[in-house]
């Protein structure tokens, strides 16, 4: 342990998943300056919806592929909006399940009540208000993928239900009596860390050494050198093509001041910045007129927020939500904690008052 480990399993382990295992520490071999010139520098800049020729979105690339080979379970882990949900659609689509459906669940947004049901189904009758039957995402994801994000927000029950259903293969519908087999291939996705959960008590440690199997961590866009221009180029194509409009490029000006921007909410909040920028852009060039105040600090307003004698607190919630997400780039864990609220309680506000 102390001359350090690339990546472990437990036992039993098929051929074909301790060849890849074996093949993947091979590659991590440090690399001495005379094998390193004789290497091609072949460099992929897209990989499915996956951008980037940074040396942190090859090491992701080659994960890919490696996991896309396999049926064992992924944990991915990184930053809000670094790219997960894409990383785990890019295995799936790389694997021999790509015909199967591919079925994404945020847990951090479902109701902690509605999160049983939505994984594994229910009966007509089984609570109130199960007027039918409802097959769960593991049943529709027969010879699929299902991505859970956000795994650290499930509580102790459905971890053992989940437990169970990875170590069996098996499943029950809430109110249901007979077994359902599952086939579906697993991933999931953090961006806490679960070690820090699990000395806390709140998430189970024998679940925790299921899912990271094969992790893959998802670099934040502050490491990704290089990559900026490649996003930028692929977010204006897109939409140029939603807003029907014909921008040519980006000024220079506008490529300095968002490579030195440091993106707290990583490649979603750069998303957002080129769709605005396209959508209110008057001319073929992108300027630094059309991005987001806080790119330009002489005309950034002040962060104070004041609000008439007469507006009802629902409002002012409403408002405060709104402001916060946006100064937070949408990031919704620092936007929870600035609030002094769960996520699982800043989801179930977002949703009351229709905020997206």
């Amino acid at each position: 342990m102390k001359a350090g480990t690339y990546q472990y399993t437990k036992l039993p382990i098929t051929d074909e998943e301790l060849r890849l295992l074996i093949e993947t520490a091979i590659e991590q071999r440090p690399e001495y300056e005379a094998q390193a010139q004789l290497k091609p520098a072949l460099k992929t800049t897209k990989l499915e919806q996956l951008v980037g020729s940074s040396a942190a979105m090859q090491d992701v690339y080659r994960q890919v592929r490696q996991a896309a080979a396999t049926d064992m379970p992924v944990l991915l882990t990184g930053e809000t909006g670094t790219g997960k949900d894409l990383t785990a659609q890019a295995i799936h689509n790389r694997s021999n399940r790509n015909e199967g459906p591919y079925i994404a669940v945020n847990l951090g947004a479902l109701p902690t009540e509605l999160v049983a049901s939505e994984l594994f189904g229910h009966e007509k009758g089984a609570f109130t208000g199960a007027v039918e039957q409802y097959k769960g995402k593991f049943e529709l994801a027969h010879s699929g993928t299902v991505f859970l994000d956000e795994i650290s927000t499930i509580d102790e029950k459905i971890q053992v239900s989940l437990l169970r259903l990875i170590e069996q293969k098996k499943f029950h519908r809430l109110g249901g009596r007979g077994s359902i087999t599952s086939n579906a291939r697993l991933i999931t996705a953090t961006n806490e860390d679960l070690s820090d959960a699990i000395k806390q008590g709140i998430f189970r440690e024998d679940l925790y050494y299921r899912l990271d199997v094969f992790r893959i961590d998802v670099p934040p866009l502050r490491e990704r050198w290089g990559d900026i221009p490649l996003l930028i180029d692929e977010f204006t194509k897109r939409y140029n093509k939603s807003f029907h409009k014909n921008i040519m490029g980006i000024a220079p000006e506008c490529i300095t001041l968002l490579e030195s921007y440091d993106w707290p909410g990583n490649v979603r909040e750069l998303k957002n910045v080129i769709q605005r920028a396209v959508l209110v852009c008057q001319g073929d060039v992108i300027l630094p007129e059309y991005l987001p105040p806080r790119f330009n600090p002489e005309k950034s307003k002040s962060g104070k927020v004041s609000f008439d004698i007469g507006t009802t607190l629902a409002e002012v919630e409403r408002e405060m939500i709104v402001r916060t997400l946006n100064e937070t780039a949408n990031n919704r864990k620092r936007t929870a904690e600035i609030l002094g609220i769960s996520r699982r309680a800043l989801y179930n506000k977002m949703k009351k008052y229709e905020i997206r």
